[in-house]
């Protein structure tokens, strides 16, 4: 039980402190930028479709039908119904603290809890109380959860008094629930993991690095290094990788050449962690920060084409719905954006 308590304590120090603190040569690697997400038509004009006031910051995800799934610091899953801005149904279980998120290609709900290092998966089209389909027990700190194409689980790693931890990345057959591979080589948490149409990951870090990994033989196939850490991450749609770096920045790379194209400026403060970097329909980018503001850039200038301030207290994470609209997160509003 003490373990438990310091692991989540210390996760809420560290979010609450950086709140407030808070023509293009392809890589061999990577294949098919346009295909790495599978997005509606995504669009952002600034106005506010709905406001829903909350009392506490937990992750979101949107699921296909326009309903939204959110955590909770408790033993329950809240789905909520965005149309009406209410919750539904809450999924209750004996596992606590329920921090990250995944679909599988059958519609099910995969949902790590923090507290007690267990997966458990939940059939969303049943309601009558048994929609608690499988639990999966592992000794993983999730901080960042992909589910890949062939459903099996990449889980980022995040802090943990055990000294065995060394931030690897974890795959996970989401049937079986064994563990398929290893990779190692982040030597802190791990914040997000995208896969690439051939299958190999990109990750990034509060080691300060974004890698590129083999997914066949789970080696690091290039690294690239930062100054600080590397909150989210995204491709454009010509292929360069969007970052971002210290104090609100944002860097375009060529990851072939593992220069960096231009830096954007214009946050005061830290790009969030939860998947703050998306690209829009026509290719401008998004990116939400916690300096409470959500920006759209040219990426191909570097100017600010839009910026709001909705937000009461930091964005922590944004998210594209079905409909094409994005929703963002601090911890007293989700906002549903036109």
């Amino acid at each position: 039980m003490i373990l438990i308590f310091n692991l989540i304590s210390l996760i809420l120090v560290i979010e609450s402190f950086t709140a407030e603190e808070c023509s293009v040569k392809h890589d061999p690697n990577i294949t098919s930028f346009d295909q790495i997400q599978n997005k509606p038509s995504i669009n952002f004009n600034g106005t506010v479709k709905l406001n829903i006031s909350i009392s506490d910051y937990s992750r979101i995800l949107p699921l296909p039908n326009g309903d939204l799934v959110r955590g909770s610091f408790g033993n329950f899953i809240e789905i909520w119904d965005l149309q009406k801005g209410i919750i539904k149904r809450n999924l209750t279980s004996n596992y606590s603290h329920p921090y990250v998120f995944g679909l599988l290609s059958n519609g099910d709900l995969v949902a790590g809890y923090l507290a007690n290092k267990t997966i458990l998966v939940w059939d969303l089209k049943k309601t009558d109380g048994q929609s608690l389909k499988k639990i999966i027990e592992t000794d993983e700190t999730f901080m960042c959860l992909t589910v890949l194409k062939n459903d099996d689980l990449a889980i980022g790693q995040t802090f943990d008094d055990h000294p065995s931890n060394l931030y690897h990345i974890v795959i996970r057959n989401s049937q079986t629930g064994l563990i398929k591979k290893n990779l190692f080589g982040h030597n802190f948490v791990v914040n997000q993991i995208i896969e690439l149409p051939n299958g190999n990951l990109v990750s990034c870090s509060a080691d300060n690095t974004i890698k590129v990994w083999n997914i066949t033989n789970g080696a690091v196939i290039k690294s690239i290094n930062q100054k600080m850490s590397v909150n989210s991450i995204v491709f454009l749609q010509n292929g360069y990788l969007v970052s971002d770096i210290a104090g609100g920045s944002i860097s375009i790379w060529n990851l072939e050449t593992n220069q960096v194209i231009r830096n954007l400026t214009g946050h005061s403060y830290g790009i969030c962690w939860n998947n703050c970097l998306n690209v829009l329909t026509n290719g401008d980018l998004l990116s939400a920060s916690y300096d409470k503001t959500i920006k759209v850039w040219n990426p191909s200038d570097g100017t600010v084409k839009f910026s709001s301030q909705s937000h009461k207290s930091s964005i922590c994470q944004l998210a594209v719905l079905p409909s094409g609209n994005i929703i963002s997160s601090s911890d007293r509003e989700l906002i549903v954006w036109n």
